[in-house]
């Protein structure tokens, strides 16, 4: 199935279609990361891309050859802080019902967002107009937005938990 060719047959724009698939393809992985990670680890996830992220920044770059050992020592930090450091921040997102499952996908929406918006930052930005539209690149890498999604995960447990607690 080509989404490019259905809305392009629906008048709608390659720029947009592009778009599109990201969002979908943003929800199927953040459902699938919030189902393989689980409620359990998905504070301590997030904890540890912040703590990755801020090793990723003090990493002199004699260090960092290109954009893809960043993002290979992000990542690569961000599983090794994930394995070995779950006695650490061992925190939970609790409860169940109906609204469990909103909660955890909401939080790894946020989180996969995050992983994206640093990704796509520390790539040159030709080279992440490869995977995303511009628009997209804009809403992910600009200094802006990207403060925007280092904050709207926490943002988004405060709230969980403010609502738990009423």
């Amino acid at each position: 199935m080509n989404l490019n060719s259905i809305f392009s047959q629906m008048g709608i724009s390659a720029s947009v279609t592009q778009d599109v698939t990201l969002i979908l393809v943003l929800i199927l992985i953040s459902f699938i990361f919030g189902m393989f990670v689980g409620r359990s680890r998905l504070i301590t996830v997030l904890i540890n891309t912040y703590v990755s992220f801020a090793i990723l920044t003090v990493i002199p770059r004699t260090y960092l050859t290109d954009y893809n050992s960043a993002i290979l020592i992000f990542f690569a930090l961000l599983v090794v802080l994930t394995i070995f450091g779950k006695k650490i921040f061992e925190i939970s997102i609790s409860g169940s019902g109906p609204d469990f499952l909103w909660r955890v996908f909401g939080v790894s929406f946020l989180e996969v967002l995050l992983l994206v918006s640093i990704t796509i930052s520390l790539m040159p930005k030709k080279a992440a107009l490869v995977y995303v539209s511009k628009t997209a690149y804009d809403y992910l890498a600009a200094p802006n937005f990207q403060l925007l999604w280092m904050i709207a995960p926490i943002l988004g447990i405060l709230f969980i938990h403010k609502k738990l607690n009423r």
